[in-house]
């Protein structure tokens, strides 16, 4: 209850503000002043203002769109997002995360199949792994969208350095 007083109270002091009267006068140096209160031994007639919104709307125009292209749901395209190809993994004991992006959308029948040096490591419609342990070296981590029937719809691979720390 309180806040709504409150707020009624700032409400009613700030549309009071907004309605009072600019004078004009010109004060004893020959300056012209605007205030919004009169000058004390006279008597200045308030001043005209223009309304406040004197700008005219402006005109939007719908922009022509192009027509759309068909989308052809044969072709998606995939790449690993992370890790990126030249990464260095500090620590191949822990698990090393791939995450990867398609175009579009898998469809029912397809699966993303994830591969370390030619060894699959996932074959599912996930589109992140986790690699368990990576051995020390130069690696190549494969992602390729497969369809039922095993055809490879779209393939991406990057190279990765590991390095283990020294015990």
């Amino acid at each position: 209850m309180r806040y709504i007083l409150l707020f009624s109270c700032l409400f009613a002091l700030c549309t009071h503000a907004q309605n009072k009267e600019i004078y004009r006068y010109i004060d004893e140096n020959g300056h012209t002043v605007y205030s919004d209160k009169a000058p004390k031994g006279s008597s200045p007639t308030p001043m005209a203002l223009p309304s406040i919104n004197t700008t005219p709307a402006v005109d939007i125009n719908e922009a022509k769109r192009k027509p759309s292209k068909a989308i052809n749901l044969d072709i998606n395209g995939i790449q690993i997002s992370s890790p990126s190809d030249g990464a260095i993994i500090p620590n191949g004991l822990v698990p090393t995360t791939v995450n990867i992006k398609t175009d579009q959308a898998l469809r029912k029948d397809q699966q993303i199949r994830i591969s370390l040096d030619g060894r699959i490591i996932s074959s599912r419609s996930s589109t992140s792994a986790s690699i368990p342990r990576i051995p020390r070296g130069q690696h190549q981590i494969s992602a390729a969208i497969i369809d039922s029937n095993g055809k490879t719809v779209a393939e991406s691979s990057i190279n990765v350095m590991v390095y283990r720390p020294n015990n």
